[in-house]
């Protein structure tokens, strides 16, 4: 009985001094409010940096292995052609039997056999090619070209790689980012949902408010499952980047990186042409081309080389014996049916082609740049104007709840702040790592080899 008399009490009083009422709402609120995010277990979870992300693709990645063979590929191929210009010297030894011995008989003399049964013969001979026109070392020369293209691709490949693996890490941050306001929003349901349930229970508001607080939290709960679904698709996109098939990572938060200056487009455009490794493969290519034709060229001309061999032979007979040789030798091709010259347009039409897809690789290059230019320019501008729109939605929900604890708004009011507030939210984490990704973009662009991670002041670009 006095237990039911002080609940009656305590219903009453607190009917009769709204004072009172609002103060219990708002001391609610704020241990909901207050209250950590949910209770997630971290600790299984390994922080990772961009730099750490970065560091793992290069290191892992299959794309960079598949760069790093066909460059070393080429760089054998520059030793193999070398290896013609050198002294080359081989050894020949083999074991002869015979069924039968030819022998020669002079008229009234003795029987002379010519050969041996069975013959051990071994011969090691040296060549040097002394002049060929032109034409090995212009091979040397275009093999060695060519490698330098292959590295200089390798470096282009890096380049994607390390952009692919921030690209991911960048996409990780906004979607642990959205599972927070996700949660935020879950948070925030619940508490409007205590407070309304406080106010019913104190008859200072209708039933219907309730419910429609509670279909609030079923939402924000909804949108909690997406998020944290979101979160794991970018974390199998993150390890995918990084070339690694397994680990739980937690990506930290991003620095962020813009300009110390304002560079002009056309500062950008300058740095593009001089710096994509696209344009300096192609040069090589193109010199490998020059020298391809001079190899044409050459196999018109004659051919020296220099020959030494020495023989030896157990046991000896009249017709094979133990003996040592020198000497020189010239070759030329006098009709070879017009090959020399076929070789020579092929040549010469692989540089005009080569000419051409690099012509064809600058214009890209600076659409690329123009246009990674422009929506780091918008992402930078939306990043601005979701900050503000944030700070909006906030001040308009408190002013919402604020009301309704005073009995003059309604719960539509205080629903319509919280969807206000959640989509403002999410709307900022978009245009913020829209806005990295877009740097990174312009950097990958432009050809820029500098990957390390600097924090910097944020400035917006003209």
């Amino acid at each position: 009985m006095g237990q039911r008399y002080r609940r009656n009490l305590t219903a009453r009083h607190v009917m009769q001094h709204p004072a009172v009422l609002r103060r219990g709402v708002t001391w609610l609120a704020l241990f909901f409010l207050l209250t950590p995010l949910w209770a997630q277990d971290h600790t299984a979870l390994h922080p990772l940096t961009r730099e750490e992300a970065i560091t793992l693709a290069l290191q892992h990645h299959p794309s960079l292995q598949e760069a790093m063979s066909r460059t070393a590929a080429a760089r054998a191929g520059t030793e193999r052609v070398n290896a013609a210009q050198h002294i080359q010297v081989k050894v020949d030894s083999r074991f002869v039997t015979v069924s039968e011995v030819p022998t020669l008989t002079p008229a009234g003399g003795i029987p002379t056999t010519l050969g041996e049964k069975n013959t051990w013969l071994t011969a090691l001979a040296a060549e040097k090619v002394v002049y060929s026109g032109g034409r090995l070392e212009a091979l040397s020369r275009q093999a060695s070209s060519a490698a330098q293209a292959a590295t200089v691709r390798l470096e282009r490949t890096r380049q994607y790689v390390a952009f692919g693996a921030e690209r991911a890490f960048l996409l990780l941050i906004a979607a642990q980012r959205e599972r927070e306001v996700a949660q935020q929003a879950l948070q925030t349901a619940e508490a409007h949902l205590a407070i309304a349930r406080v106010r019913y229970t104190a008859r200072a508001t209708a039933q219907f408010d309730v419910l429609h607080a509670e279909v609030e939290v079923e939402e924000a709960r909804q949108e909690v499952i997406r998020a944290e679904s979101d979160r794991l698709i970018a974390h199998a996109a993150l390890l995918q980047a990084m070339g690694v098939t397994n680990g739980d990572f937690l990506a930290g938060e991003a620095p962020v990186l813009v300009f110390a200056t304002q560079p002009t487009l056309e500062s950008f455009l300058q740095q593009a042409l001089e710096g994509r490794p696209e344009l300096r493969a192609f040069d090589w290519q193109l010199e490998a081309a020059a020298h391809a034709i001079t190899a044409a060229r050459a196999e018109r001309r004659p051919t020296v080389s220099l020959l030494a061999e020495y023989q030896f032979v157990s046991p000896e007979s009249p017709l094979q014996l133990t003996r040592w040789s020198a000497g020189i030798a010239m070759s030329l091709p006098l009709l070879d049916g017009g090959a020399a010259r076929a070789r020579q347009r092929e040549a010469t039409a692989q540089r005009d082609e080569t000419l051409a897809a690099r012509e064809a690789l600058r214009q890209i290059i600076l659409t690329e740049v123009s246009q990674a230019y422009a929506r780091l320019r918008s992402a930078l501008a939306q990043t601005t104007v979701a900050g503000k729109r944030v700070e909006q939605s906030e001040e308009m929900l408190r002013i919402a709840t604020v009301r309704y604890q005073e009995g003059i708004g309604t719960a539509m009011e205080i629903a319509d702040a919280h969807t206000t507030v959640t989509r403002a939210r999410q709307g900022l984490v978009q245009a913020q790592t829209q806005a990295a990704i877009a740097e990174g973009e312009l950097r990958l662009a432009t050809g820029a080899t500098n990957w390390s991670i600097q924090t910097r002041q944020q400035e917006a670009l003209p």
